[in-house]
C-alpha cells in the first residue's frame, strides 16, 4: 500500500544520510548508523500530525515570549527527538521552529519539495559528542 511504500522510501533516505554522516566522520564501517534503521526490530515510525493554522491576526513575528506562547499553544512544545534521526515533511504548512545558540528560536520556512533532517538525541549524545571529545 501507499503508506508502506512511503515508509520504505523514507527509511532508505534516512539510511543514505546516516551512511554519508559516517563517511564524513571517517568511520570505516559506514553502515554503523544505518544498520540500526535496517534492523527488523527498529523503532521507526510514521507519524502524521495535523495542526490547525493560526489566524493571520494571531500570528506575530515569532514572538516566543511566555505570555504569547502560553496562550497560543498548538502542536508540540519545545522538545528534542530521542531517535537517531527525524525526517520531517512540512508540505506548505509553517510553524516549525528550531533553537539556535542562546535559546533563540527561528522559523523554518515550509517547503513542500523538501525534507527537514533533525539529528536526534541518540545520534547527538551517543556518537557526535564522542567526536567533540577527540
Amino acid at each position: 500500500n501507499a503508506a508502506s511504500g512511503y515508509i520504505e522510501a523514507v527509511e532508505g533516505l534516512a539510511c543514505e544520510l546516516l551512511e554519508l554522516m559516517a563517511e564524513g566522520m571517517l568511520i570505516p564501517d559506514t553502515s554503523v548508523f544505518s544498520k540500526l534503521i535496517r534492523d527488523v526490530d527498529n523503532d521507526s515510525i510514521l507519524r502524521l500530525n495535523h495542526y490547525p493554522p493560526l489566524q493571520a491576526v494571531e500570528c506575530k513575528d515569532w514572538d516566543t515570549s511566555p505570555t504569547y506562547a502560553d496562550s497560543h499553544k498548538v502542536g508540540f512544545g519545545e522538545h528534542s527527538d530521542p531517535q537517531i534521526l527525524t525526517l520531517l515533511r512540512s508540505n506548505d504548512v509553517g510553524g516549525l521552529q528550531i533553537s539556535v545558540e542562546n535559546g533563540v528560536w527561528i522559523p523554518v520556512p515550509p517547503d513542500p519539495t523538501a525534507f527537514w533532517v533533525n539529528v536526534g538525541d541518540m545520534l547527538q549524545v551517543g556518537f557526535l559528542d564522542l567526536f567533540d571529545l577527540m
